[in-house]
């Protein structure tokens, strides 16, 4: 009895082992893409490429960025660039972790300089970002935005 139990707990081990490796293999051959959608993104915004833009951004796509007092929408972020201007960016630290078979979490550091008002502005933040896999591409459909000091 003890060593049917034994086999079983390894069978069980290895097929739990199998298992993680195949869902692992799946999303890292997704975090080019993601990273790729990200700078894409960010690409547009400053294009102020209004198509692009919304063409990435999920339909239910909400957004919480540091200093406003409310989530934003998917018209607020496609509209965005009409008040400000993206004249650079840097990203660092890109992370991507699944969170199930058609999801993921994207985390970076970018240090960016744009234009508000005439007012050139500098910042440095960490954004969180869950992407959301649609047909055969990807879309945001959260973004988190918090001030690095």
């Amino acid at each position: 009895m003890k060593k049917v139990s034994i086999v079983v707990a390894l069978v069980l081990v290895c097929a739990t082992g199998m298992a993680q490796e195949k869902y692992r293999a799946k999303p890292s051959s997704d975090a080019s893409q993601l990273e790729a959608n990200v700078r894409k993104l960010w690409e547009a915004f400053k294009n102020k490429d209004k198509a692009t833009l919304s063409a990435m951004l999920d339909d239910g796509f909400r957004q919480f960025l540091e200093g406003l007092t409310t989530f934003g929408d998917k018209t607020t972020e496609v509209n965005a660039p009409d008040d400000y201007e993206l004249l650079s960016y840097t990203f660092n630290d890109f992370t991507i972790r699944p969170i199930g078979q058609n999801a993921a979490l994207v985390t970076y550091v970018v240090q960016y300089e744009g234009k508000s008002g005439g007012e050139v502005l500098k910042g440095k933040s960490v954004f969180g970002e869950v992407w959301i896999r649609s047909g055969a591409g990807w879309k945001a459909l959260y973004m988190q935005e918090t001030y690095v000091k």
